[in-house]
Parts: structure tokens; C-alpha cells; sequence
């Protein structure tokens, strides 16, 4: 229990800092998953605009 909260202690002090090693990589997820949701949600977009243009009228 002892080691747990060395271990919580440390992490509490490292997020409190300016250069954060753990808000630095939390960062670099974040701009990558966005990275993936913008480029693979335009060709997406693309191929629904493609297929609504090819729907026929009643």
C-alpha cells in the first residue's frame, strides 16, 4: 500500500508541473486520435455525398 501511494504521490506531483511528462502525453494521444478521426472521416464524408448523389427520386 505503502509503494501504491509513493507511486500516486509522484504522479499528483509530476501533473502539477509546468512541463508535465503525463499532460505532454495525454496531449500527444488526444492530437492523434483527432488526426485519425479528421483524415478518416472525410473520405467518408466523400463516399456519403457519392451515394446520396446516386439515390434516384420517387
Amino acid at each position: 500500500m505503502a509503494k501504491l501511494q509513493t507511486k500516486w504521490e509522484a504522479i499528483i506531483e509530476d501533473v502539477n508541473q509546468e512541463d508535465s511528462y503525463i499532460l505532454n502525453l495525454f496531449e500527444k494521444i488526444t492530437d492523434g486520435l483527432y488526426f485519425l478521426i479528421k483524415w478518416g472521416g472525410i473520405p467518408f464524408v466523400i463516399y456519403l455525398l457519392i451515394e446520396i448523389s446516386r439515390w434516384q427520386p420517387l
